[in-house]
């Protein structure tokens, strides 16, 4: 080892061999440095190499204690600089493994025991800062995805087996009416039952008697929509329409679409009629509006709807079914009464 004080007595000839000496030593730290990033390498090769020539302008004295200093500043800044780095890196790498594993979870479906040990893996790795302990966590984490990878293989062997019991299920002609049925009672624009649910649905509250009102909603305009934009606009008014009254309405109220631009809920209320009067006008006076293109632009549609509210106690399907019929056809010809 080269003593400070020893460089210092020695003279210029001996002080020379002895940079020159120390000036391969900065070149060879230099050249062997970690590399974590390019630029700041090159930076740090050529300050040792600044500071390298310094001490062979000034081999001895008060100034080459100072280039000592300076070398080891430089040296420690870039040892602290690549540490960072690293860091940074392996932050990064635990992030990423985090969102594999969080991505995993949500698309394997697999075994709560399997989603906790991923979970617990995931949280050692964040942990983790030897290598060794990576080692064994990758031996964990192996062992685990290959679990999920078996249950997922059993998931869809499962599922072809149910895939193919429908399909001979379905290949029954008593099945494929029963399901021809069941669509047949739903209402192919919203989504809805449709008007033979709702007529089903009014028969059986009628003879009931309980304080059920049926309110008949006719959305205003549909006509003229269709013929002046296309059915696909006014399909898409109807929907919007009957998203609006399906959010607004009780959880044990019934959604019907009723015939033409009509729909039909089916309300339990207590009270004066007035008051229920007073929360379904409240309900249908919610601006709703269409944005469709046209000519290059978009145009709003406001959506508006008449309505009619009956009791349906003790009344016959055929009587309610009358009255509704009867309002929806005077909508169609202009009328705004409630």
């Amino acid at each position: 080892m080269i003593s400070l004080k020893r460089l210092l007595a020695l003279d210029d000839a001996d002080a020379k061999s002895s940079v020159r000496l120390v000036g391969l030593i900065l070149e060879a730290v230099g050249c062997h440095a970690v590399e974590s990033d390019p630029m700041e390498r090159q930076e740090f090769q050529a300050s040792l190499r600044k500071l390298s020539t310094q001490m062979e302008q000034s081999p001895n004295g008060a100034g080459a204690l100072v280039l000592v200093g300076e070398v080891i500043k430089t040296i420690d800044m870039y040892n602290r600089g690549v540490e960072r780095s690293l860091g940074a890196q392996t932050k990064e790498l635990q992030s990423i493994v985090s969102l594999f594993t969080r991505s995993m979870l949500q698309v394997s479906k697999s075994s709560a025991a399997s989603a906790a040990k991923l979970r617990q893996i995931e949280h050692q790795i964040e942990k983790c800062s030897q290598s060794e302990d990576l080692r064994a966590l990758k031996t964990q984490l192996e062992k685990s995805l290959g679990t999920i990878c078996e249950e997922a293989a059993a998931q869809e062997r499962r599922s072809e087996e149910i895939s193919e019991q429908l399909r001979e299920t379905m290949s029954r002609p008593e099945a494929a009416a029963a399901l021809s049925e069941a669509v047949a009672d739903f209402d192919l624009v919203t989504g809805l039952p449709n008007f033979r649910a709702a007529e089903q649905a009014l028969r059986v509250a009628s003879a009931a008697g309980t304080s059920t009102y049926a309110v008949l909603l006719c959305v205003d305009r549909v006509e003229v929509i269709n013929s002046r934009f296309g059915f696909a606009v006014g399909d898409r008014i109807l929907m919007l329409f009957g998203q609006h009254l399906a959010q607004r309405l009780a959880p044990t109220d019934r959604l019907f679409r009723w015939r033409g631009p009509g729909f039909v809920a089916l309300i339990d209320r207590t009270g004066p009629e007035i008051s229920i009067r007073a929360d379904v006008a409240l309900m249908v006076a919610a601006r709703l509006e269409q944005e469709i293109e046209l000519g290059g632009r978009s145009v709003l549609l406001p959506v508006t709807a008449s309505w009619m509210l009956t009791g349906i106690a003790n009344s016959s399907l055929e009587k309610i079914s009358q009255k509704l019929d009867a309002f929806s056809a005077a909508q169609a010809g202009g009328s705004k009464s409630n």
